[in-house]
């Protein structure tokens, strides 16, 4: 080196670490990236990886779910959890898990993800996007609210949780109009219930007549009624048919449904 030349002087190692301390603290803040290997794999329709499920609840889920899934092609996904660590919601937890599952059809989007957990006490309906029209944001949390809370409160969380699948499969049985034998959908009445056909024309005749005529005008225009294809059935469900007792041959993966956040979140 030249006399001319002057050396070149080098930043202290304490500086040095100074100057990259903004660039560590932002990696250390930023969020840790959600794979697969956060969500635990699927080993059935009721997958219980909190313990909580006890054997007679577990399967009569698997079996009401395995018929609904051989009838209609929905399909029904519980699911318990210690917890929705790392991430930072049961919702975001649901849907990722959902859709990394493929609960539900493929192009059909018909699935529904029952999910518990314990830590935060915290449950979650998920919804695919077939089913939204039927079982919309405000079903979900009645069918938490009314069906399955009320069990979880008092410990029984295998109970809440079927009480919620035969709600859900109620739900399902009555959007494809099949008949789920003799499976128990009667916790689905109180969602399911519809104006019966026909009954809103005769309202409306009777209140027209009454308001015009009294009595006199009533049979006929009742007859006319009768006439024009209104008339009252019994909403709900048949009773003939036969059920499912073994869960309809075993569990071989779900169907590549989708999923965009639709349903509802409880605390209890």
């Amino acid at each position: 080196m030249s006399a001319l030349e002057k050396p070149k002087r080098r930043m202290p190692l304490p500086l040095a670490a100074l100057a990259l301390l903004p660039l560590i603290t932002l990696l250390i803040l930023l969020p840790k990236p959600l794979d697969g290997q956060s969500l635990p794999k699927p080993v059935g329709y009721v997958n219980d990886f909190a313990g909580v499920i006890d054997e007679r609840a577990r399967g009569s889920m698997e079996a009401l779910i395995a018929a609904v899934r051989e009838k209609t092609g929905a399909e029904i996904a519980v699911v318990t959890v210690p917890t929705f660590e790392p991430y930072g919601s049961i919702e975001e937890y649901a849907v990722d898990l959902a859709t990394q599952w493929g609960v539900g059809k493929k192009g059909e989007d018909n699935g529904i993800v029952l999910l518990l957990a314990m830590k935060e006490r915290r449950m979650r309906i998920e919804v695919g996007y077939g089913l939204e029209d039927v079982i919309t944001d405000g079903t979900a949390g009645q069918i938490q609210d009314k069906s399955i809370i009320p069990a979880f409160r008092s410990g029984d969380y295998g109970t809440g949780l079927l009480k919620g699948v035969e709600a859900v499969a109620g739900i399902i049985a009555k959007k494809y109009n099949i008949d789920l034998g003799s499976f128990d959908l009667e916790e689905s009445r109180q969602y399911t219930r519809s104006f019966p056909p026909g009954l809103g024309f005769i309202l409306f005749i009777v209140i027209v007549a009454i308001f015009f005529g009294g009595g006199r005008f009533l049979w006929p225009l009742l007859l006319l009624g009768g006439m024009s294809g209104g008339r009252i059935g019994r909403g709900g469900f048949g009773s003939g048919g036969s059920g499912f007792g073994g869960g309809g041959g075993g569990f071989s993966g779900f169907g590549g449904g989708g999923f965009g956040g639709g349903g509802s979140s409880r605390g209890f």
